[in-house]
C-alpha cells in the first residue's frame, strides 16, 4: 500500500507582501502578519521606520 502525499499551497502569500510597500525592503511572512494590515500589507519596516512607530501602527497605514 503506498500513501499518497499531498501539499496545499496558500495563494495569500505573495512576493509583494513579503517586502514594505514604503522602501521595498525583505520583510519576513511573521513581520507582516505582525505589523501588516488584514492583508499582510506592510507600508513601513524597519529600514524605513522605527520601532516605536511600528508599534503605533505606522506598518498598517497607507499615505
Amino acid at each position: 500500500m503506498t500513501a499518497e502525499l499531498t501539499t496545499t499551497t496558500d495563494d495569500t502569500t505573495t512576493e509583494t507582501s513579503t517586502r514594505c510597500r514604503n522602501c521595498g525592503s525583505y520583510v519576513t511572512s511573521a513581520f507582516a502578519r505582525v505589523f501588516g494590515d488584514n492583508e499582510d500589507h506592510v507600508y513601513a519596516c524597519l529600514e524605513c521606520s522605527t520601532m516605536r512607530s511600528l508599534r503605533t501602527g505606522s506598518g498598517v497605514v497607507h499615505e
